[in-house]
């Protein structure tokens, strides 16, 4: 039984209501025994007789508190006396004066907040928990379901008007994704072991159509005033809207935003990887870091939109110029890197190489400016330039200065070899 206070409004007109219950939903309602006038609110102080049941204050007798609204006192308490707390701190605030007597901070045995303007208490904890995305289902100690919020009804396939007073079973009927075996309900749970519990990975929600969907949820007890059970509170969601989240969070997480290319981050995973691989089955791997020339005076001169959609042309046209496997990142500013995963010699390097200068020769039209780009490139290869990430990379923008210096527009190996070409120059038309 939910502990309600019953209050004596002197004020409020007799309507006996013989042989009924008191609907807790904050109401004006009378004792169906002594047709005295009653109110209903949640207070931390409760009118009860020995036996922890709800009295009348006049006749003695014991009153049912039936209806909906009796799940929310529980749930709503605290967030009642957070209102509370908040609304005493602005009046400190807006009237603090030491020439005027303190007022003492407000304890949860004091409030008697029951509304917010013409909305009680209740149907303001009805509101918000309609509003919020996740699914919430509450039940009373026997685990029959006294509330259901909107995206509940949505997700299990019960209205609230046919769920209420249901088992929990009968409208959370949950199972094991994988052997398809009932699942104990976490409600349940919750209430012989009090405490939190979580569903185990991989759960699966039949709907009331059959159908199923895969959820992540937990469930928490709920306590009364005395500390004794009053229920539980299950908060679950479609596990796939989790899932598609966290990939979203990833994928952000590991790539440029302008570009969307593989960020610094990526690259060096993807680097460790290749150089791991390579190492194993005994092969060559390269990279490239490239540099555009002369972007620094684009931006200034023709704006940062035009410098950005440049360099989301660059980076498509190198993307166009390697396979699948490898991978083009952008490492920071007007600075790319390429890597090229299990080549069979420097010369594949050099060909990925002439292949991107090429894509530069004619000027490129962005946002309506015609513009000269050109780049320089500096390749490092492995095992010869480096045995891991970090010096790779180092090597290659080593050798990137290099082909600056000699003429921009070109590439320069970190260590050239004798009897290869190690730097081809394209001349703009």
């Amino acid at each position: 039984m939910v502990a309600m206070i019953i209050r004596l409004n002197k004020s409020m007109p007799s309507n006996p209501l013989p042989g009924k219950g008191i609907t807790a939903s904050g109401q004006r309602q009378v004792c169906p025994h002594c047709n005295n006038s009653l109110i209903l609110i949640d207070e931390e102080v409760a009118v009860t007789d020995s036996r922890q049941r709800e009295i009348c204050p006049h006749c003695n007798s014991s009153l049912t508190i039936t209806g909906e609204g009796k799940a929310f006192h529980h749930l709503a308490s605290g967030l009642r006396a957070a209102t509370s707390w908040v609304r005493w701190q602005r009046h400190k605030l807006l009237h603090d004066d030491s020439s005027h007597k303190k007022e003492e901070a407000p304890h949860s045995n004091d409030l008697a907040m029951g509304s917010f303007g013409d909305v009680s208490f209740e149907d303001m904890a009805k509101i918000t928990l309609d509003s919020i995305g996740d699914a919430v289902l509450v039940v009373d100690p026997t685990a029959k379901v006294i509330y259901i919020n909107k995206v509940a009804e949505t997700m299990t396939g019960w209205s609230r008007k046919e769920a209420l007073g249901r088992p929990v079973d009968e409208v959370f009927c949950i199972i094991n994704g994988t052997t398809r075996e009932p699942a104990i309900s976490p409600a349940q749970r919750a209430i012989s072991e009090e405490r939190t519990v979580e569903l185990a990975l991989g759960s699966v929600l039949i709907r009331r159509d059959g159908t199923d969907v895969a959820i992540e949820d937990s469930a928490a007890p709920i306590r009364n005033r005395k500390g004794g059970m009053a229920g539980a509170v299950i908060v679950f969601h479609d596990a796939r809207q989790s899932g598609s989240v966290i990939q979203e969070m990833s994928h952000r997480a590991q790539h440029d935003f302008l570009t969307g290319l593989p960020n610094r981050v990526l690259l060096i995973e993807r680097l460790t990887q290749a150089i791991g691989m390579a190492k194993r089955h005994h092969k060559q791997i390269a990279l490239l870091f490239l540099d555009l020339d002369d972007f620094k005076q684009i931006n200034d001169t023709q704006g940062h939109a035009v410098g950005d959609h440049l360099l989301q042309v660059v980076a498509a046209d190198m993307v166009s110029c390697v396979r699948g496997t490898d991978t083009v990142s952008r490492h920071s500013g007007d600075e790319f890197v390429i890597l090229l995963t299990e080549i069979e010699a420097r010369t594949d390097a050099a060909h990925i190489a002439e292949k991107v200068l090429a894509k530069f020769v004619a000027p490129h039209i962005i946002s309506g400016h015609k513009l000269q780009v050109t780049l320089s490139i500096g390749i490092s290869v492995y095992p010869e330039d480096g045995v891991d990430a970090d010096i790779m990379i180092r090597s290659a923008d080593k050798a990137m200065y290099s082909a600056k210096k000699a003429g921009r527009s070109t590439y320069q190996f970190c260590h050239p070899v004798h009897e290869q070409s190690h730097a081809t120059l394209l001349s703009p038309s």
